[in-house]
């Protein structure tokens, strides 16, 4: 894609980025994406530095079928001349083998397809025009990179329990090793982000909301299913804030609210826009240690609070 040098030279300039999740699933959110659409059309006239999908880049009620992975990617990655920012959804891999699907996938051959498809060539020369880009030796996924003086990071958290429940087609000790292997290489990832001393601030971006209540106990070696896969990510998040005296910011998707939370003095919450209720891309600044959030179509600060 071509990018014009103003166009980087606006990216370099503002102090803004977009970001987004459960997307596109319905005709609305289709229309709305389109290349005349409500959103695209916003999008474009948004300064921003980059534009961030949190996974889930398809309804979960339609099959995994390449055909549409790819003409999503397409419509997802049109969206913005600036870099792409993707983390996995449990809709795109996880979730491909539900009896109610038409065609029904191993979900692990799932993940090695979609990485393949999100993190090509295309994808790699495009992120890497942001400061500082670097990606998990050990999860590619896994992505670092800063902005506005800001430490990003994403983490591959996805629903169904962080791939631990519903494991119907792959070998589920094969399944559940990969489960455990992610929370091993997301928590040490996440962990070094405190590295970076010289952030004025963090954001980190995954898909699932490991915020919804369970009453499941939290997995452990001896429950590795049938349990709580995001209390370990929960308590290193406030660890991690309470560990820096600097704002963090947590952005998920998965679940329908689109709403923010201040769980601590210097760690805020948000569900970012999509999952049917809100077709929408929320824009994000950070400004006089603030953050400021609102819907890139109408402008509008985001005033609900996560219940």
């Amino acid at each position: 894609m071509f990018v014009s040098s103003m166009s980087l030279a606006l990216a370099m300039t503002t102090n803004t980025f977009l970001v987004m999740g459960d997307m596109p699933y319905t005709p609305i959110d289709e229309i709305n994406l389109a290349k005349d659409g409500k959103i695209t059309k916003a999008i474009a006239a948004t300064p921003h530095g980059f534009l961030m999908h949190l996974g889930d880049m398809k309804s979960g009620a339609l099959a995994c079928t390449n055909k549409l992975l790819q003409s999503n990617k397409a419509l997802l990655t049109s969206l913005t001349t600036q870099p792409f920012i993707y983390t996995p959804g449990d809709n795109e891999w996880t979730d491909c083998d539900r009896e109610k699907l038409s065609v029904r996938f191993d979900e692990l051959e799932r993940l090695s397809f979609v990485k393949g498809l999100m993190f090509d060539d295309a994808y790699t020369k495009k992120v890497q025009q942001l400061q500082v880009y670097a990606t998990q030796a050990e999860m590619l996924e896994n992505a670092r990179w800063q902005f506005d003086g800001i430490e990003f990071r994403t983490l591959h958290i996805p629903g169904t329990f962080n791939g631990r429940s519903q494991i119907l087609k792959s070998d589920k000790n094969a399944a559940l090793d990969a489960a455990d292997k992610r929370d091993k290489y997301n928590l040490t990832w996440l962990k070094q982000a405190l590295v970076q001393q010289d952030a004025k601030a963090y954001v980190f971006g995954f898909q699932a909301d490991i915020y919804h209540p369970t009453s499941k106990p939290a997995c452990s070696e001896s429950q590795r299913s049938n349990c709580d896969a995001f209390k370990i990510y929960r308590d290193a998040i406030s660890d991690f804030a309470k560990h820096t005296n600097k704002p963090v910011l947590v952005m998920h998707g998965d679940t329908g609210p689109y709403c923010q939370q201040q769980l601590a003095s210097n760690l805020t919450r948000l569900n970012v826009p999509g999952d049917f209720a809100v077709s929408d891309v929320a824009k994000v600044s950070f400004i006089d240690g603030q953050w400021h959030i609102a819907s890139v179509t109408t402008n509008k600060p985001l005033t609900m609070g996560c219940k």
